[in-house]
């Protein structure tokens, strides 16, 4: 609930999760898997993480 759609199947972290840890602070793919676990496993949602990474950044700074 909340957690909005699933980018890590892994560990079943979903993009809000991922956005809202990235807003807490985590400003690298290594950072958010420490606090969320996403990409942590299998290295699929990477790709999405590093996407997300200078998109919620930049959201955060406006």
């Amino acid at each position: 609930a909340g957690a909005g759609p699933v980018v890590c199947a892994c560990h079943g972290v979903g993009l809000d999760v991922i956005t809202a840890t990235i807003a807490g602070g985590a400003g690298s793919v290594e950072a958010v898997g420490a606090a969320c676990k996403a990409g942590t496993n299998c290295g699929s949602c990477i790709p999405e993480i590093r996407k997300l990474l200078p998109e919620a950044l930049a959201r955060d700074a406006a």
